[in-house]
């Protein structure tokens, strides 16, 4: 248990720093990141470590860690929001640990998916951005969400066969 939550803590400080370390812009004055890769892999390797309570770990970890991003960058209007659509991505990914094959792949994608949407609804109700500006960031949410899966599955696997989960 002492080491899940090591790991977890260290998953925040990744997540929050990669996600901090490339940001692009965009319409609705969010910005697109590649901290989407850290909130993956972070999943994962939580799933990996603890199949069940690995899931609420990352929750924790991966909103945590994406929401402080955006209040350390100077977009805490948008930290519940991250919070709940990275912990959310992150859940799906640590349940995708335990999965094999085609039924992993399919679990990441939700994961993305949930992402997506929930960054969707959420900002269509805030007022500065609506619909029109929730509309036009989905294009840069669904790449965030594809590259997220491919970069965080490629180094939780890589790191898994090093034995060091």
């Amino acid at each position: 248990m002492k080491n899940i939550k090591i790991a977890a803590l260290s998953i925040v400080a990744l997540t929050c720093l990669t996600t901090l370390f490339v940001r692009i812009p965009l319409p609705s004055r969010g910005y697109f990141n590649v901290g989407d890769v850290a909130v993956v892999f972070g999943g994962l390797v939580l799933g990996f470590m603890n199949p069940r309570q690995g899931i609420l770990w990352a929750v924790g970890a991966c909103g945590i860690g994406s929401a402080l991003a955006d209040i350390l960058g100077g977009f805490a209007v948008f930290a519940p929001l991250t919070f709940a659509a990275k912990g959310a991505e992150g859940a799906l990914a640590a349940v995708a640990a335990s999965r094999t094959g085609a039924a992993r792949y399919t679990v990441l994608a939700l994961g993305g998916a949930a992402m997506v949407g929930i960054y969707f609804f959420g900002e269509v109700m805030m007022p500065n951005i609506g619909l029109q500006g929730a509309v036009a960031e989905i294009p840069a949410n669904l790449i965030q969400a594809v590259g997220g899966a491919v970069g965080g599955m490629f180094a939780a696997t890589a790191l898994k066969k090093t034995k060091m989960i």
